[in-house]
């Protein structure tokens, strides 16, 4: 660990700003309390690994078994994959709908989709496991709650995804890092070995010692595994009783089952006192309107209420608000939301008013910004010295920036603190 100081864009004046009311008088706590919509839980997951694990054919399968994804388009993609020469991919093409991702079978972009089932409200969010790709995936992985880490099972895929210079490491690495307490790594195509316990337990031991460590850190009670195959889907939703192979030494729950019932910390005991918090993962304009998406990291906001962005400090009154794809009047922590304002109100037509990166929040919020900042960071797999003075680029969730260090504070190796001028 070592203690930084950044310099990074110049901070902003303060501009008085007029607030606004909500356009209804709401009552929130009763609504939480009472509201169905509100009662039910709302989980929100991303899923990350190396390149053609198969994330993407396991979020079609997922959406296919929960009934999300009806049997006639999974049997026109079927058809559309086999035209293509790549019949395989069907559960893939749910997610991935780019001529660019089908053609070479990859995510490039990452695919926020909402669904319900009786017992829960999801946000799944699909990742790219490509390297070249990885900003990409910091953006899902900052508006999850928790992961899927879906791991190639077969011989030698999981061992060349696993190496440094594949993207299972690196993607849990940086999972950690934006905040993600809770990971499930889920061992794919698991038939292809014959449902071998000795192969899942050499994989899983693996991966233990390694999000254990020192350069992951999560905690034993943070870790799950769940053994899948996402093409047949045996343990996705169902579990076919006639795959002894499997049920014989597993008796853990299906992926669905494990969805379903994790635990998560509620945050509705503290959001009425809690400052609101939105970071911009999409905007852009649209007749006349500036539109937003991102995920409420804190707090609550309700529609006709002005907010802030920063660094632009430009003041928006809120015009529309929606969480998975409905009109509503306020919105929560943890909601993933689009908003919408009237883009005649932005006082500089020459800058916009809201980037990707932003941060949105209300009137009177304690954030602000600064040109200069101090951060702890954790560094892994360096093999050049970090100096004073080097320039790189400033990741926060889905925005990235140039930025340089200006002073290294110290040096923390376990108990020992040393003041140095470089880090190695």
């Amino acid at each position: 660990m070592a203690n930084l100081k950044l310099e990074s864009t110049p901070a902003t004046t303060q501009k008085k700003i007029k607030e606004t009311k909500p356009f209804k008088k709401i009552d929130i706590a009763k609504e939480l309390a009472s509201n169905p919509n509100y009662t039910k839980p709302h989980k929100s997951f991303v899923v990350i690994g190396h390149v053609d694990a198969g994330k993407s054919t396991l979020m079609g399968r997922l959406l296919f078994d929960f009934g999300i994804v009806d049997a006639k388009t999974v049997n026109k993609l079927i058809k559309e994959s086999e035209r293509a020469g790549k019949g395989s991919f069907a559960l893939a093409w749910i997610m991935d709908q780019t001529e660019e991702e089908r053609s070479h079978g990859v995510t490039v972009d990452i695919c926020a989709t909402d669904f319900e089932t009786p017992e829960v409200k999801f946000t799944a969010i699909d990742a790219p496991g490509h390297k070249d790709f990885v900003p990409q995936m910091i953006g899902g992985v900052s508006q999850a709650d928790f992961a899927l880490l879906v791991v190639d099972s077969i011989t030698g895929e999981f061992e060349s995804g696993f190496a440094m210079d594949g993207q299972t490491k690196e993607h849990t690495i940086l999972a950690k890092n934006f905040g993600i307490e809770k990971i499930c790594c889920v061992v794919n195509k698991l038939d292809k070995e014959n449902w071998s316990q000795e192969r899942y337990e050499v994989i899983k031991e693996q991966l233990i010692e390694f999000l254990t460590g020192p350069e992951v850190e999560f905690k034993p009670d943070q870790i799950d595994f769940v053994p899948i195959s996402a093409l047949s889907g045996n343990n996705v939703v169902k579990r076919d009783p006639a795959i002894t192979a499997l049920t014989d030494w597993y008796n853990g729950p299906t992926l669905g089952e494990y969805l379903t019932n994790i635990k998560l910390a509620s945050k509705k005991d503290t959001l009425m006192t809690e400052p609101f918090f939105l970071s911009v993962h999409d905007a852009y304009r649209d007749t006349g309107e500036i539109k937003v998406s991102g995920k409420i990291s804190s707090g609550y906001i309700q529609n006709g209420e002005t907010i802030v962005a920063l660094p632009s400090e430009e003041a928006l009154q809120i015009n529309g608000i929606k969480v998975g794809g409905k009109l509503v009047d306020f919105a929560i922590s943890g909601e993933l939301v689009q908003m919408k304002f009237k883009a005649r109100e932005v006082s500089n037509e020459a800058i916009e008013p809201i980037r990707i990166g932003d941060l949105i929040t209300k009137i009177g919020s304690p954030a602000h910004t600064v040109k200069k900042f101090t951060v702890s960071i954790h560094l892994f797999n360096m093999d050049k010295p970090l100096l004073v003075g080097m320039p790189f680029v400033l990741f926060r969730n889905n925005c990235h920036v140039p930025a340089r260090i200006s002073k290294i504070v110290e040096i923390t190796s376990g108990k020992k603190k040393k003041k140095m001028l470089h880090l190695v």
